[in-house]
């Protein structure tokens, strides 16, 4: 039976072709591209970032047999001088077509700064009604995290919309307890196929994803690596589904 995966995070334009073909051969049919615009100085960045995932590199997707969808918002890595002017686009940027809610948002060391820019754009998923995609960074993970809760809790944005990203076993009871949903990225950094499969109970309510960058070792495939290694490990097949696909579609509504 052919497969119909889905990587919930990745970031296409730093995905070489090749990657995108590979994925496309080892059953990605949905992928979700979240903005990312690094050192942004300036609004139009971000606008001109959007308008590019949603339009030419849907198409590009969509040539290889993937249906590429979009969150959009502003990255902790680069938030621009004039970022309130973001905050008052981003509605009408999700009514375009394939944009499925917001991400890759968060903070990287808690500034008041960051904590502003999370605020405002966790209450413009509250407001509409969409998922929100929120990053975890490598680095004080913990306080990051109750932070972020702390901030969502405030807000009083509906837990089933809270998509924690770069979630591990260091925080997935936190996680669990807000009710947020945990995205789960495959690779050597974060969550490794063995962790994962040894630890399955635990990552059963969340989504997979590569979370491919160009920042530092990736690997495009990690999902349909996922899924194949714990089809070896004899794990129940509807969670791994879940996991590699239906929880994704389910939140996003894809």
């Amino acid at each position: 039976m052919e497969k119909h995966l889905v990587d919930s995070h990745i970031h296409v334009t730093m995905l070489p072709y090749e990657g995108l073909q590979a994925m496309a051969e080892g059953g990605i049919r949905k992928v979700i591209t979240c903005s990312i615009v690094l050192a942004a100085q300036h609004a139009e960045s971000y606008f001109d970032h959007y308008r590019l995932i949603t339009g030419f590199y849907r198409k590009n997707a969509a040539s290889l047999g993937i249906q590429l969808f979009s969150t959009i918002g502003i990255h902790p890595a680069g938030i621009p001088h004039d970022w309130p002017r973001l905050i008052q686009a981003l509605p009408d940027f999700l009514q375009t077509d394939g944009v499925v809610g917001l991400g890759e948002v968060g903070m990287n060391q808690g500034s008041q700064l960051e904590q502003d820019v999370l605020k405002a754009q966790l209450e413009i998923a509250r407001d509409y009604r969409k998922p929100i995609i929120v990053h975890i960074p490598f680095e004080n993970r913990l306080n990051i995290t109750e932070l972020t809760l702390n901030l969502a809790a405030q807000v009083g944005i509906p837990a089933h919309l809270l998509v924690i990203d770069h979630a591990n076993l260091d925080i997935i009871d936190q996680i669990r307890q807000f009710g947020a949903i945990p995205a789960i990225t495959v690779r050597p950094r974060n969550v490794t196929l063995e962790v994962l499969s040894d630890n399955i109970e635990q990552f059963a309510n969340g989504m997979l994803n590569s979370d491919f960058s160009n920042l530092f070792p990736n690997d495009p495939t990690g999902v349909i690596k996922a899924f194949h290694h714990l089809q070896k490990q004899g794990i129940d097949q509807r969670l791994i589904d879940n996991l590699t696909g239906q929880k994704a579609e389910s939140v996003f509504g894809i």
